[in-house]
C-alpha cells in the first residue's frame, strides 16, 4: 500500500509544480536554467539518450510512414531536387532512418544521420516501419535477407553523439567537399550555433551541391500553450543561453538571421539561396510555402499585428528586428553550390 501512495504523492507533487511553472514564466525559465546545467553533466559523461525526436514512438505504423513521406516528398518539392546521387547527410534524424531510406531509393549512394542525441526509440517499431516503407515503395536489401533495422540498413551511417557544428567543422577544416546533398527538418533551431554549422555544411558541399533545410522558430512548447508563442523572446540573451545551450531547446535565431547568413555566403561561398515563408505567428502553416515577397497582405498583417502588441516585452536583442520578420515562425531554407565551369 505504501508504494502506490508515495508514487501517487510524487506525480500529484509533479503536476502542482508543473502548474505553478506554467503560472510564473521567469520561475520557469529558471527552471530550464538548472535543468540545462544538468544535460551539460550528462553530456560530460557521455550519456547521449535523449526524448527529443522521438517522433514516432506515439505514431501508428501507417502514420510514421505518411509522416517519412511527407518530409522526404518536402525535401524534393521545395528543394527542387529532380535527380539524386552521391553522398547525403540528414542532420537529426531522430529516431528513424525512413528519409534516409528514400533518399537511398532515390539514388543517393550514402547518407550519414548526424545528431548529437540519440533519441530512444523501440527496435521493433522501427523495423515494422522499415518493413512498412520497404513494402510501400518496393525496396529491397540487396543481400536479400528482408532484414530491416537501425543497425542494418545498406549505406545508412549513423553519426551519433558529436554535434553537427563539430561534425561538419571537421569535414570542412579536411577542405572534404564530400556532399551532394545536406538535408534537415526541425534541426537547426535546437544547435547552439546553427549559423556556424551552415557555413560548415556549405564548405562541405561538392559543386552542384545543396542544402535543403526546415526551420521551426516556435518555442517548441517551452511556454506554449500555457502563455502566448512569443513569451520565449521575452528573457535577455545571457539567461536564455542558459536555459538551452546544452538541452538543445530552440536557440532564438530567427529569420533575419538567416537571411544575413545567405547574403554573407552567396558573397563569400558562391552559395545561391533561396528562403521560403512556412509559418506566421497566430497564422500557421502557410501552405504552399513562398517567398516573403509573396506571402498574402491578410495572414501577414495579422501576424505583424500579434508582434506588434507584445513586442514592448522582447530582449534588448529584438529591438532593431523588423516586425515582419518577428512574425515568420518557420522557413525553408535552400542553398545550392553552382555546378562547376566545364573545361574549355
Amino acid at each position: 500500500m505504501i508504494m502506490p501512495l508515495a508514487g501517487t504523492g510524487f506525480a500529484r507533487a509533479k503536476t502542482k509544480t508543473k502548474a505553478l511553472l506554467d503560472t510564473w514564466p521567469a520561475a520557469k525559465a529558471l527552471a530550464y536554467a538548472a535543468d540545462d546545467l544538468g544535460w551539460g553533466l550528462k553530456q560530460r559523461l557521455g550519456h547521449v539518450q535523449s526524448e527529443s525526436g522521438s517522433t514516432h514512438r506515439g505514431l501508428a505504423i501507417e502514420d510514421s510512414v505518411a509522416y517519412v513521406e511527407e518530409v522526404f516528398n518536402d525535401y524534393v518539392t521545395y528543394g527542387g531536387l529532380d535527380h539524386l546521387g552521391g553522398t547525403a547527410a540528414e542532420v537529426g534524424p531522430g529516431d528513424n532512418a525512413g528519409v534516409a531510406l528514400l533518399l537511398r531509393m532515390a539514388g543517393c549512394e550514402t547518407v550519414e544521420l548526424v545528431d548529437r542525441f540519440k533519441s530512444r526509440r523501440s527496435p521493433a517499431q522501427q523495423a515494422q516501419i522499415y518493413r512498412a516503407l520497404a513494402t510501400r515503395h518496393g525496396l529491397e536489401r540487396p543481400d536479400g535477407t528482408g532484414r530491416w533495422d537501425d543497425e542494418y540498413l545498406p549505406g545508412i551511417i549513423w553519426c551519433l553523439g558529436s554535434s553537427a557544428e563539430q561534425y561538419f567543422a571537421g569535414h570542412a577544416h579536411d577542405g572534404d567537399q564530400r556532399y551532394d546533398l545536406i538535408v534537415s527538418r526541425a534541426a537547426l533551431e535546437h544547435l547552439y550555433d546553427p549559423l556556424g554549422a551552415v557555413v560548415s555544411m556549405a564548405a562541405c558541399l561538392r559543386p552542384g551541391g545543396r542544402m535543403v533545410h526546415k526551420i521551426d522558430f516556435r518555442d517548441h512548447g517551452m511556454f506554449t500553450p500555457a502563455h502566448s508563442e512569443l513569451t520565449f523572446l521575452r528573457f535577455p540573451a545571457p539567461l536564455y543561453r542558459r536555459m538551452t545551450r546544452r538541452s538543445g531547446r530552440p536557440n532564438r535565431f530567427l529569420l533575419h538571421r538567416y537571411r544575413r547568413l545567405a547574403e554573407e555566403l552567396g558573397r563569400s561561398a558562391d552559395l545561391d539561396v533561396t528562403i521560403l515563408v512556412t509559418s506566421l505567428v497566430g497564422v500557421g502553416e502557410l501552405t504552399p510555402h513562398v517567398p516573403a515577397a509573396f506571402v498574402p497582405a491578410g495572414p501577414m498583417q495579422r501576424a505583424v499585428t500579434r508582434v506588434e502588441a507584445e513586442r514592448h516585452e522582447f530582449a534588448a536583442e529584438f529591438a532593431e528586428v523588423a516586425s515582419e520578420d518577428l512574425a515568420v515562425t518557420g522557413i525553408f531554407w535552400i542553398g545550392v553550390r553552382p555546378p562547376a565551369a566545364p573545361d574549355r
